[in-house]
């Protein structure tokens, strides 16, 4: 806390979460208290976003979070209610408050198919991927020109859920028509043989703050460690250092977690995350992330 005078001025670090005990939370607060930059964590489920002419504010249980403004903040929530989501940005953005990454950037970084849209108009290489309305059509095209096994994804998966792996057509096809007759949008991407690894690049700005090769548990073929996958400490590639950092650059994202897998032609970015959850990272690397991040957010603020 510093002082203007006989009047306080807050340095918060604001943090928007639908989950305010996750372990990533809990050591951004740590590290901001290390650092003399208290973190607070909003819930972002309590939260109320309010526009009205000339004026704007987020409220908690009737109380302006935004006062005394904060230096900075982070929006940690996935892709739980993510337009609601997105109105505290744009309400951060036209308060003039510094976040990481901009609403738009979001939108993209959250749907597969538009990032791997901006990953491939910037020439970076990515998975074979197609869209289709009709699930027939999809899964016959699929198998023609992407061939067997195929992952679908629906278009906002996060953490694993909503990825899944089918090997035989008539699978593909029952799950497409699943999905378009419960109005889920997915992908269809081509498998890439990379023996249920994965590379996690965490960029902070052009930076590489931390990475780690993550390998599926037993019987799993997701790698991420949200479905329990174990990490160990990277030394990236030339390659995979150029790629995670033209990746956050092409989607426009400050602050994200690059996912790379080691395909037979080489390094491809399978997805780009706007919110990276980071304890795996640290435990794998011994890199305080938390403080990393921190820092971060109070240079470019």
């Amino acid at each position: 806390m510093g002082t203007k005078g006989n009047e306080a001025i807050s340095v918060r670090i604001l943090i928007f979460s639908a989950r305010r005990d996750v372990g990533s939370n809990r050591r951004l607060v740590e590290a901001g208290e290390a650092m003399d930059r208290p973190v607070e964590i909003v819930d972002a489920t309590q939260a109320v976003v309010r526009i009205a002419y000339g004026s704007r504010d987020i409220l908690v249980n009737g109380r302006s979070v935004l006062e005394p403004r904060p230096e900075a903040a982070l929006v940690r929530v996935g892709n739980w209610r993510p337009e609601t989501m997105l109105g505290i940005v744009e309400v951060l953005e036209d308060s003039g408050i510094w976040t990481p990454n901009s609403s738009e950037a979001f939108r993209v970084g959250r749907d597969h198919w538009r990032s791997l849209v901006s990953l491939s108009r910037s020439g970076l290489p990515v998975p074979a991927t197609l869209v289709a309305m009709d699930p027939e059509r999809s899964a016959a095209e699929a198998v023609s020109h992407l061939g067997l096994p195929v992952v679908v994804k629906l278009r906002r998966s996060r953490m694993g859920v909503g990825v899944i792996l089918c090997r035989r057509r008539d699978h593909l096809e029952s799950v497409l028509d699943s999905l378009w007759r419960l109005g889920d949008e997915c992908v269809v991407q081509k498998w890439i043989e990379c023996a249920s690894r994965s590379t996690r690049v965490l960029v902070a700005g052009d930076r590489i703050v931390a990475a780690a090769h993550f390998e599926a548990a037993a019987g799993e073929w997701r790698s991420n460690g949200a479905r329990g996958g174990a990490a160990r400490q990277a030394t990236l590639s030339d390659r995979q250092v150029e790629l995670a950092i033209a990746a956050a650059r092409a989607l426009d994202l400050n602050l994200c977690g690059v996912d790379l897998l080691e395909g037979p032609e080489g390094p491809v970015i399978c997805e780009v995350n706007p919110t990276p959850g980071f304890k795996a990272l640290e435990a794998a690397t011994g890199i305080n992330v938390a403080q990393e991040i921190i820092d971060f957010c109070r240079r470019e603020a």
